[in-house]
């Protein structure tokens, strides 16, 4: 009973905040936080994005599958990825946003190539990718919290995806940022106290740093590790709405420095999980990591903590990625009531939609892998938008070519981290192609 009682408070707490926002908000305060974000709200809200169920899975299980040498390329690729999209990208991003007063990623790309075609196709591809990571978080948190039998899957799932729904109708862009706040809070604090009581049966950090992992990791993957690692971040449209909404090029660069530290402790003590896993039992599957860890190394006393963790992580990387979803469907030329209007529809569509497709899930580590090739797709392409100059037909080949890659590599290479190479093989081709 006492789970149910916390899991109630905890939504009451989510729901009320969204509500008492939502009294005093202008259309865009519900579009984009009306752009005046500051850095803690930025660093809270990236991490809380990135950070959710499906991470507490998947990178468990890159520790328990790859090991320590394939995770830390990982890592590094992460600090240089996000270094240089929060020193270079985020201020320059926030800087032609006031300027173009823009609100989804397509609209930036159409400013810099000057070409609706081009600004068009990167929103098409931003809701295919946003679309693929809400299943992810759904279906992570459903499955996790049905394992622990807090309750069956769907009734779970049914349960979180209207909690997200009620609170982003309300508050839309405002509503994400600001409960990302305490759910960020949550994350560390939680995940930090279950990490330091899950015994490793007294077993060093460094020869658990040895064992030698189930799968070998290949050059190849450990290539494309690193390249999703440094690249991926320039590929979500809900990073560029949140430097959209930052108050000033100072506050969007300093809350995007700022979340590496924690994005690095918490991957740090997943990875750590996920090789006192291993060393307990070699023979799991390593989408059953993290569970396994849960279930058998962690005291029953801490499973509220536990049930928290799993709501704030769910709710906070699917309430993002709904947003960026549902304001990307929505047109451009129209007025700021119409868009709130339209992107309030749209998110109930959204939700729905993914919620239906949730029931029909199944491996999430090797959906991760092809999900994080697809955010590959517009990484290279981004990165040339955020230039000057830029051709219209180089970005368009860009975006088809790491497509087409993409789809080639999965019948090829199957979910495997060699998939970045060939998109991003793909995506540098593209940019050669220059129309007369």
């Amino acid at each position: 009973m006492s789970f149910y009682l916390i899991i109630g408070l905890y939504i009451l707490l989510v729901l009320g905040v969204s509500y008492y926002f939502s009294l005093k908000s202008s259309a865009e305060d519900y579009l984009i936080s009306g752009r005046d974000r500051s850095n803690l709200n930025i660093l809270a809200s990236k991490f809380a994005a990135a950070v959710g169920v499906s991470t507490f899975i998947t990178y468990t299980g890159y520790a328990y599958r790859f090991g320590a040498f394939g995770v830390g390329s990982l890592m590094l690729g992460i600090i240089i990825g996000y270094g240089l999209f929060a020193f270079w990208a985020a201020p320059k991003i926030n800087r032609l946003s006031l300027k173009g007063n823009f609100y989804t990623q397509g609209d930036l790309v159409s400013a810099q190539t000057d070409s609706d075609v081009a600004g068009k196709l990167t929103n098409g591809t931003t809701i295919a990718i946003q679309f693929f990571w809400i299943l992810l978080s759904l279906v992570g948190g459903a499955k996790i919290i049905a394992h622990f039998e807090i309750l069956p899957y769907t009734p779970a799932l049914l349960l979180t995806s209207s909690v997200i729904l009620v609170y982003v109708l309300l508050s839309g862009f405002k509503a994400v940022i600001i409960t990302d706040l305490f759910q960020a809070i949550i994350i560390i604090a939680f995940l930090l106290i279950i990490a330091t009581n899950i015994s490793g049966n007294g077993t060093s950090i460094n020869a658990l740093l040895q064992i030698t992992p189930p799968e070998k990791m290949k050059l190849g993957a450990l290539i494309g590790l690193l390249l999703y690692g440094a690249l991926s971040v320039f590929g979500l449209a809900d990073r560029y709405q949140l430097c959209y909404s930052a108050k000033n090029e100072q506050a969007a660069r300093r809350g995007m420095s700022q979340s590496i530290l924690p994005i690095l402790l918490v991957a740090t003590l997943l990875f750590y999980l996920g090789l006192v896993a291993l060393n307990a039992n070699s023979d799991l599957e390593a989408d059953y990591a993290f569970i396994y860890a849960m279930e058998n190394m962690l005291s029953t006393q801490y499973y509220p903590l536990l049930l928290v963790l799993f709501f704030a992580g769910l709710m906070s990387s699917a309430d993002t990625n709904i947003f960026a979803v549902a304001t990307h469907l929505t047109k451009k030329d129209v007025s700021k009531e119409k868009k709130v209007k339209t992107t309030r529809y749209y998110t109930v569509i959204v939700v729905v939609i993914a919620t239906v497709v949730s029931v029909f899930w199944t491996d999430i580590i090797d959906i991760t892998i092809v999900g994080a090739a697809m955010r590959l797709t517009l990484s290279v392409p981004m990165i040339y938008a955020l230039r000057k100059k830029n051709i219209p037909s180089r970005f368009i080949g860009s975006v088809v070519l790491g497509i087409v890659a993409l789809v080639i590599g999965i019948f090829i290479l199957g979910a495997d981290p060699k998939l970045a190479l060939l998109v991003l093989l793909g995506t540098l081709i593209g940019l050669l192609f220059k129309r007369k």
